[in-house]
């Protein structure tokens, strides 16, 4: 069981590590931005970010850490946030998402994608997959999966305004989730790219509002539900 908090300058502190564990969480999540000043092999259009970190890319150890970076940042911003939301199950619901989505990254991270890069920079799956190569599948399949339903839980607890970022991530997260099924079915290589970083690019709106209500709300005392001003 969590240690009560005691005192204003206790929730300061808890306040400023979860907040400065998102945007750790953020940065991490966009790494894949670093493809546009790192020389790389894959198409940014064509091929999934965790392509980035296949075996044989020049730069897969970065892209690899910084998604590990970015699991590792949700999962320890998870106690800071159940300290500080509403005493209520939907609110602790949307947390453990949080911390189950960080789990996902830094298993896909330490696990990287096994795929053949091809023509056009596409990196098309290999069809021999080893048990590290499944563990990255099913971690991949849970992010697309989180990112397209986890929003779900904060529209049951945030209200007004606020519900604007989960909209715009489920929106985001399902047409990417789709794009990406639909993708695997007639052939990789045509728009998953684009697909897989706007699922990134999606989930990070959400999780960068979230900071924002956190931040918002340390003005006015413990988390709770609230509708925008």
């Amino acid at each position: 069981m969590l240690p009560e908090l005691r005192g204003h300058s206790t929730l300061v502190v808890v306040r400023r590590a979860g907040i400065s564990l998102l945007v750790i969480a953020i940065v991490g999540q966009l790494g894949w931005l670093a493809e546009f000043v790192l020389p790389t092999h894959m198409s940014p259009l064509h091929t999934v970010t965790s392509g980035l970190a296949a075996p044989g890319e020049p730069h897969a150890v970065v892209f690899r850490t910084m998604e590990v970076v970015s699991g590792i940042a949700l999962i320890l911003s998870v106690p800071p946030m159940l300290r500080l939301a509403p005493v209520q199950r939907r609110a602790r619901v949307t947390i453990s998402l949080v911390g189950v989505l960080g789990i996902a990254y830094v298993l896909r991270g330490a696990f990287p994608i096994e795929c053949v890069p091809g023509a056009g920079g596409v990196c098309t799956p290999d069809p021999a997959l080893t048990s590290g190569g499944y563990i990255n599948f099913s971690a991949s399949m849970l992010v697309s999966l989180l990112c397209a339903v986890g929003p779900i839980s904060l529209l049951m607890w945030w209200l007004g305004r606020w519900t604007i970022a989960p909209m715009t991530g489920i929106v985001i997260g399902t047409v990417s989730w789709a794009v990406l099924v639909l993708d695997s079915m007639i052939g990789p290589g045509i728009y998953a790219g684009l697909a897989s970083r706007a699922q990134m690019i999606g989930a990070s709106i959400v999780l960068g509002v979230g900071a924002v209500y956190i931040a918002r709300t340390a003005r006015v005392g413990p988390l709770r539900t609230e509708s925008a001003p």
